[in-house]
């Protein structure tokens, strides 16, 4: 047994309780693409994932909030308030040889009302929880990918770019890569992807499809890396409209960089917004005045003296992820213990894909998990010190 582990699943229970949290048991296996559509295609390479016996990819569960929403879908109405607490493992190739297997727990929050409080909520249980189960107070960064949607907005970033942007936001070197791209006006996109996607360059989509699917069948294949010939053909679409649009303004560019360095203890964050619109002459708007919110009711919500940073880069790369996100990790450690954030489309997408296409409006939702590994190997190093001391 891990050290600690008995008092940590005690203490966990008493965290669902406490938090009004339903504790749930959830499947292993899931198909595939389900991940792959709503958390982003870097996900496919980190799945453990077989062929099933019906042709579809089935794949072990690489995190918890996609089963936690499917849950919440197949037991009732979606835009209800729930709250649903968890542990158990879950699989995922990491790096820094870490196992594919760990166990996470946490405790994903539904409620149709939404607004900041319900944010500083799920911080205060994320806080409380690490800090119950390390016997030591982590430090909270916050980000919101809002905030930079509503940016890339008002400089009037190109769709196709918009997108891709808003994917890589959190991932620093990708996001950094494509900046490059944008200010070198496409030229490093070399490739015989890239020439094809030129070659391709206002066709209709179906026409593109129908190339595709010949190029395949003359191949002997059916599809590439898990993608359909519709994602293929798709992926040739964007690159074509990626290339047309290369090569941005470059003082849009600085702004963005500038945006991107935006880094300020929780509160100054009026003040940093307000001193970057202005810079700029430019105008933020409503999400802006959000996380403004969010900050306030989380700087009430967390122990008085705790470390607190908003990052304006920072970002986990979920694609569900649509806001308000924080992860926490300890002093000098180079990985966080917890990590969670907004996903308010993410019931939408999921019962478009399980319940027939069924509409279901925006829902606000927001979830954490703690990585229990990391908080194993945190107390056992703490309570080694302990020794010798």
């Amino acid at each position: 047994m891990t050290y600690g582990q008995k008092d940590m699943r005690t203490k966990l229970a008493a965290l669902f309780s406490g938090a009004g949290a339903t504790e749930i048991g959830l499947p292993i296996l899931y198909h595939a693409d389900l991940f792959v559509d709503l958390i982003g295609e870097n996900i496919r390479r980190r799945l453990y994932a077989a062929p099933g016996i019906n042709g579809q990819t089935m794949a072990l569960r690489p995190e918890f909030t996609i089963p936690s929403c499917l849950h919440h879908l197949k037991t009732g109405e979606a835009e209800r308030a729930a709250c649903y607490g968890y542990v158990g493992p879950v699989f995922r190739q990491r790096e820094d040889d870490e196992p594919g297997e760990f166990h996470q727990a946490g405790i994903e929050m539904i409620d149709p009302q939404g607004g900041a409080e319900f944010d500083a909520k799920s911080v205060a249980l994320a806080v409380s929880a690490v800090t119950d189960l390390s016997g030591q107070i982590p430090q909270l960064t916050l980000g919101d990918r809002s905030l930079f949607t509503a940016l890339l907005g008002a400089l009037e970033a190109p769709t196709v770019w918009q997108r891709r942007l808003e994917s890589a936001f959190g991932d620093s070197v990708v996001l950094d890569k494509m900046l490059m791209r944008l200010a070198s006006g496409g030229s490093k996109d070399h490739g015989a992807a890239a020439g094809l996607a030129r070659v391709l360059e206002d066709k209709a989509a179906e026409d593109v499809s129908a190339a595709v699917e010949e190029m395949l069948e003359i191949a002997g294949l059916s599809a590439v890396g898990g993608r359909s010939v519709s994602d293929i053909a798709e992926r040739y679409l964007e690159k074509a409209d990626l290339a047309a649009n290369a090569g941005w303004d470059a003082s849009k560019l600085a702004i963005l960089e500038d945006f991107l360095a935006i880094e300020c203890d929780l509160a100054d964050l009026g003040a940093c917004l307000g001193q970057f619109e202005d810079r700029h002459s430019i105008v933020l708007g409503l999400a802006k005045f959000d996380l403004i919110a969010i900050a306030k009711a989380v700087a009430a919500s967390v122990p008085s003296g705790m470390q607190v940073t908003y990052k304006a880069d920072f970002g986990r790369r979920l694609d569900y992820y649509s806001g308000f996100n924080f992860e926490l990790r300890f002093a000098g450690a180079d990985k966080p213990v917890a990590g969670g954030g907004r996903y308010d489309r993410l019931l939408g997408l999921l019962a478009e894909k399980v319940k027939d296409g069924e509409s279901v409006h925006s829902v606000p939702a927001i979830g954490f998990s703690i990585w229990l590994d990391r908080l194993f190997k945190e107390a056992e190093s703490k309570a080694q010190e302990g020794t010798k001391a």
